[in-house]
């Protein structure tokens, strides 16, 4: 299992975090951070495409060191 994070821009509403309910989200001022644990790669594939469906701009992705827990791990913080 591998953990996540993805960075779209803008703060997302409810409705649209919705459709990522198994990822854990954090708002920023300009976008809103999307971190879980992936099985596989095709559940990877399967979160950025509904970042795509939804309209939404991907800023970032890259994969976490360990497990962060839940929370998202920035080391450059």
């Amino acid at each position: 299992m591998s953990w996540y994070e993805f960075r779209v821009r803008g703060v997302l509403d409810p409705a649209t975090l919705r459709a990522f309910e198994r990822l854990t989200s954090a708002p920023t001022r300009a976008e809103t951070v999307l971190s879980g644990a992936h099985h596989d790669e095709t559940a990877k594939a399967t979160v950025l495409t509904r970042i795509q469906d939804l309209g939404l701009e991907l800023v970032s992705l890259r994969r976490l060191p360990g497990d962060p827990g839940g929370s998202v791990h920035d080391p450059e913080a």
